[in-house]
């Protein structure tokens, strides 16, 4: 890959909060992210429990409830310059909500504003860009936005980017490839900024595995999960705060119709211990069936799936945890797309602004 001397010489990494991050849900993306040489300055998510999880694992609270069909370019650049002064940010990143777009969402409707969101986005970054001259943004979302149900709107998507100032580059990441127990295929745009970067070319990170973990690799050897009541309190789940799950009240449970890999509907699909997991997205509580086919997995094991640490922990209601897992990026994915994107713009030096 070809760098311009001098825009080496002048890019310069970010500073200690040096991205906001749209649509941060529970923090996943910005873990991996945070861990490449970009440390999040501000996070904004419509989800207030997601964003109370957000900042219960993190020392600083710099997520905030925000709504982005709403919420301006400038009431983010207060909250920004509340997090961090007069430090700059250097990028945005985020991947609006997907269910509008995805191949498993059959009740499609055009006035969903979640449709919307990704144009929003896009204002968002135009303004932000003309207040702080960014380096670089991050967009994500499911495969199905580039399916032909949607390609027309995916096409307006990235026009916005591209008149939001930025130079872009498209690609597709599964989190198989990069440590995660879970197949995630999904749709990253990258853009640079067209005037300090004109000629930057991109490459995203090849997989750096060629054998995926397995659901046994993480899931293996874990106690039995607590199975939900009315009543339960957070202290009555041992082991970890999250290794609950929903009581297996089914037939399908006990009749012997369910075995390993059954894939058959979308309310009872089974994990096989040899294999990774299928796309941990849950809707209305549809969570894939352990692999012992007795019970669905726990959020805890869901979050093990999704690449979180141990220790991570996810807060609210049962439904409000499997909302959450079911929203994220896995952290492995934003660190090694962070890392393709600090080399490229930094070259691996470290330079003060």
């Amino acid at each position: 890959m070809q760098h311009d001397t001098n825009q080496l010489t002048q890019a310069q990494p970010a500073e200690t909060e040096g991205v906001i991050s749209l649509f941060s849900g529970c923090g996943g993306f910005d873990l991996g992210f945070s861990s490449a040489g970009f440390p999040i300055g501000l996070a904004l998510d419509v989800d207030a429990m997601a964003v109370k999880s957000y900042n219960h694992n993190r020392d600083k609270h710099i997520c905030h409830v925000a709504d982005l069909a709403e919420a301006d370019a400038e009431a983010i650049s207060k909250l920004y310059r509340e997090n961090c002064g007069s430090k700059l940010p250097r990028g945005v990143i985020g991947g609006a909500p997907c269910q509008t777009f995805s191949n498993g969402n059959v009740h499609f409707n055009d006035d969903d504003a979640r449709h919307f969101l990704p144009r929003r986005y896009a204002c968002t970054l135009r303004v932000l860009n003309e207040k702080y001259d960014l380096d670089f943004f991050v967009f994500e979302n499911v495969k199905g936005i580039t399916s032909p149900k949607h390609r027309k709107e995916f096409t307006t998507i990235k026009r916005l980017f591209s008149r939001a100032g930025f130079n872009l580059f498209e690609g597709e990441l599964d989190a198989a490839d990069f440590g995660v127990a879970q197949h995630r295929c999904r749709i990253f745009i990258v853009g640079f900024n067209k005037v300090k970067y004109p000629d930057l070319e991109f490459e995203f990170p090849a997989a750096q595995t060629s054998v995926p973990l397995t659901v046994a690799s993480k899931l293996k050897g874990l106690p039995e999960p607590l199975l939900f009541k009315r009543g339960t309190q957070k202290d009555d789940i041992p082991f970890h705060p999250n290794h609950w799950t929903m009581y297996p009240r089914s037939r399908k449970f006990t009749d012997g119709s369910l075995t390993n890999g059954h894939k058959q509907g979308r309310s009872f699909r089974v994990l096989k211990w040899e294999k990774p997991s299928l796309t941990v997205a849950y809707g209305n509580r549809e969570i894939h069936v352990h692999p012992d086919v007795q019970r669905r997995l726990s959020v805890y094991e869901a979050m093990l799936l999704q690449g979180f640490p141990e220790n991570y922990e996810l807060l609210g209601t049962l439904s409000d945890q499997i909302r959450q897992v079911s929203d994220a990026i896995p952290p492995q994915l934003g660190a090694a797309l962070g890392k393709a994107i600090y080399k490229t713009l930094y070259h691996g030096k470290s330079v003060d602004r």
